[in-house]
């Protein structure tokens, strides 16, 4: 298993696809400049040193030499001591919700943003449990299986988006089934589940289902994500730029609020706590105390527990193009002059 130690340094990537645009824009503004000089091909016979497709190719180069830095400095490391551990703990299953309405930002950075860190700071108070991810809008999926490997879920994690789950809506009782299918059926404690979630156009039978998993020994807690005056939902480009905001079939804004009630319900339908997620840390720690009242069992599970640093190898490759960058000139060789004479 590959894993990244600071994963942070992955966003600086996105200077690619900015170089990509730059690029393309010079290179456009520059034709156009030339096109107004005179023309084109005599241009090129008054430069006959200059090769446009070495050019091209140096900025290849110079991209692929940026990634492997940036690989290399957001340190991979590559699992190779796989360990059976044994430890106290319960099974817990985080529902999200990657609904469109999650892409608000009437909290900060936006509800799924915010959900994410909610996530992030609880596994790092969590000790000894199995937790495992379901994503869910208008259908759920499971993303990982229960695993003491929270480095891993972590990842599965930052990929999440509204795109994962491509039907839309709210489909609570779904992610309910999924999270419970993931239990092991003999338990009849030691299992939770935190459900994180607008709760707009949810259906009623969420509230059936909590009270089946409450019955079977399952806490269900829920966190609601939004304000009371609820917030648009908006659009973005392929950049990530927002470029509009949903509307109705009357060309109004849709406005998106959370649902409180029906979360209360359902927390109290699972014999468990509603929680508003204002500050993420402390509903991280509010959760993992809830968590820590719950009786434990034994744990038995298989992880990564030693990791052999990689960022060498991706050092050598930008080191390799960096050669090829350097004797790779702007200016043609003879033999390709003399060859285009001769043609």
């Amino acid at each position: 298993m590959i894993r990244f130690e600071h994963k942070e340094f992955l966003y600086l990537l996105l200077l690619i696809p900015l170089a990509i645009g730059l690029y393309a824009y010079v290179h456009f503004q520059t034709k156009k400049q030339l096109q107004k000089i005179g023309n084109i091909d005599l241009i090129k016979r008054l430069m006959p040193n200059r090769n446009e497709k070495k050019s091209l190719v140096k900025f290849i180069v110079f991209n692929l030499i940026l990634c492997f830095l940036i690989l290399a400095l957001a340190q991979p490391q590559m699992g190779t001591k796989l360990e059976k551990v044994e430890r106290k703990g319960i099974d817990l299953m985080i529902c999200l919700d990657v609904s469109n309405s999650m892409l608000s930002q009437d909290i900060v950075p936006s509800r799924l943003q915010k959900s994410k860190l909610l996530i992030q700071n609880l596994l790092q108070k969590l000790d000894g449990d199995r937790v495992g991810l379901v994503i869910f809008a208008g259908k759920a999926y499971l993303q990982m299986p229960l695993t003491v490997d929270y480095s891993s879920l972590m990842m599965y994690l930052d990929a999440i988006s509204t795109n994962s789950v491509p039907t839309q809506g709210t489909i609570i009782t779904e992610a309910l089934g999924k999270a419970e299918n993931a239990f092991k059926e003999t338990d009849k404690k030691y299992k939770a589940i935190v459900v994180i979630t607008d709760g707009e156009d949810h259906e009623e039978n969420a509230i059936d289902k909590a009270e089946e998993l409450a019955s079977d020994g399952t806490k269900i807690f829920t966190v609601g994500v939004g304000t009371p005056n609820g917030g648009t939902i908006p659009i973005y480009n392929q950049a990530g730029k927002i470029i509009d905001v949903k509307k109705d079939g009357e060309g109004q804004p849709i406005i998106t609020k959370m649902n409180p009630n029906m979360l209360q319900a359902l927390a109290k339908a699972g014999n468990g706590n509603y929680y508003v997620l204002d500050n993420s840390k402390t509903v991280a720690d509010l959760l993992s105390k809830d968590i820590a009242k719950m009786e434990t069992k034994t744990i038995n599970d298989k992880v990564f527990t030693d990791f052999v640093e990689q960022f060498q190898y991706f050092l050598a490759f930008a080191f390799i193009f960096l050669l090829i960058d350097i004797f790779t000139t702007f200016r043609k060789q003879w033999l390709d002059i003399k060859n285009e004479q001769a043609n």
